[in-house]
């Protein structure tokens, strides 16, 4: 086993919107800016929080918590940390797989959440311009107490500005066709989804318009209405998209926005991970020995509730294919193999895969609440009491498999860290 060393990178081979809500960062404001502390251009009183379950959501679809400073929730922020360490670590030091030259200046982490990752490259590219979009405020500041005052600019935004229209009978469909019990790490690309068509009235069409119809419109008068879109002030030279699965239903609108919002040669780079394979265990395994069956049991439901939410789970949206059709060139994939517990030789790899333990059996709650008590599984809608209780013992499972991984008794277990970037063409036009 590759116990995380990560392998060369290879080669692999919509909806009608709301108009935009405000004008994005302008850069010659930002730019003017002398301080290295960071700005923010949106007050958290624009923001209307959900709260479920005694999490605290940032709206109504998104399916993970966020910070709630008013009720001193930090706990999403906590994992959120460990989690930026991880990807770190499973990188060797390293924040990132795309290849910038020091002249690098704009760039624009979507969904940033507490902003780890846009605080770390703003000190490592000081001349750089670095934007952290999300659609929730998060503490910023214990995040820069940790990793250092960067000149970064944080804007408040819900970036699914294409609409809530979703067709969500096809997914259900889609989701018939998937076995997740038995292909628990099934990561095949979905369909494109389709939009929904307009209505139209066929046995009308041909026939002559009435009288009323016959009008005459100045075309002068009208108010053209603002493509949907994110319309920055200026373009990126790398766009950075990390564990945004879930995040939007037509990721071909998304992908044909960030071409639009990078630079010619500018990057996209998209991180994400899962559990992988879950180890099957020694010996023959029937439906009476199978390994961790709470945690199957529980993958499979919250994966069915994304499904019905209109925002499936999984890495299917790194595939190559939407970052191709959307025109991106050069596209490459980096796979890193991260342990779960301390069952490694190295040291450095032990101590990662530590962490990566925490992480798995933190994720649990943050992931399936809303989705298993607001959507639900094909069967049934769990309570927050009944969802906890299983959560409870699937996280046994998982500690006593660790620990028998650990003795040497089975195969260690890894989770799948995954980096996709492509590029720009040099001759696409701004």
């Amino acid at each position: 086993m590759d116990e995380g060393q990560p392998p060369p990178g290879d080669v692999v081979a919509p909806l009608t919107g709301a108009p935009l809500k405000r004008r994005r960062a302008d850069s010659e404001s930002i730019s003017s800016i002398e301080s290295n502390r960071s700005v923010r251009t949106l007050a958290s009183d624009d923001l209307e929080y959900y709260h479920e379950n005694g999490r605290t959501y940032g709206n109504e679809t998104y399916y993970l918590p966020c910070v709630y400073k008013q009720h001193n929730d930090f706990v999403e922020q906590d994992r959120l940390s460990l989690q930026h360490e991880i990807f770190v670590r499973a990188l060797h030091g390293k924040l990132t797989t795309a290849k910038l030259l020091p002249t690098t200046r704009r760039i624009l982490d979507l969904g940033t959440g507490p902003g780890h990752w846009a605080v770390a490259m703003a000190r490592q590219y000081p001349h750089a311009e670095v934007v952290g979009i999300d659609m929730t405020e998060w503490d910023i500041d214990t995040t820069e107490a940790t990793l250092g005052d960067a000149r970064v600019t944080w804007e408040l935004d819900d970036l699914d500005v294409w609409g809530k229209e979703m067709d969500v009978d096809q997914l259900i469909n889609q989701l018939a066709t998937l076995d997740l019990a038995n292909e628990l790490a099934n990561r095949t690309p979905i369909d494109a989804l389709r939009k929904p068509k307009s209505t139209v009235d066929l046995s009308q069409q041909g026939r002559e318009p009435t009288p009323e119809e016959h009008l005459t419109i100045d075309l002068s008068t009208l108010t053209p209405q603002p493509e949907p879109g994110w319309h920055f002030s200026d373009s990126f030279e790398l766009i950075h998209l990390r564990n945004m699965k879930g995040s939007f239903t037509h990721w071909e609108d998304v992908y044909t926005e960030i071409y639009k919002s990078l630079s010619p040669g500018g990057c996209i780079e998209l991180a994400d991970w899962d559990l992988g394979q879950v180890p099957m265990g020694p010996g023959e395994i029937t439906a009476a020995n199978i390994p961790m069956p709470t945690l199957r049991k529980l993958y499979v439901a919250f994966m069915e509730a994304s499904f019905k939410s209109g925002r499936p789970l999984g890495l299917f949206y790194m595939h190559h294919t939407y970052l191709e059709e959307a025109g991106f060139e050069d596209v490459q994939t980096t796979q890193v193999n991260v342990p779960v517990g301390q069952w490694p030789k190295d040291e450095a790899q032990r101590s990662l895969g530590k962490m990566m333990f925490v992480l798995g059996m933190e994720m649990f709650e943050p992931v399936c609440l809303r989705l298993l008590t607001h959507w639900g599984s094909k069967t049934r809608v769990w309570t927050a009491e009944e969802l906890r209780a299983d959560i409870l013992v699937a996280q046994k499972e998982i500690y006593d498999y660790v620990e028998r991984s650990e003795r040497g008794e089975v195969e260690g277990w890894c989770a799948s860290f995954k980096w996709v970037t492509a590029r720009k063409s040099w001759h696409a036009e701004k």
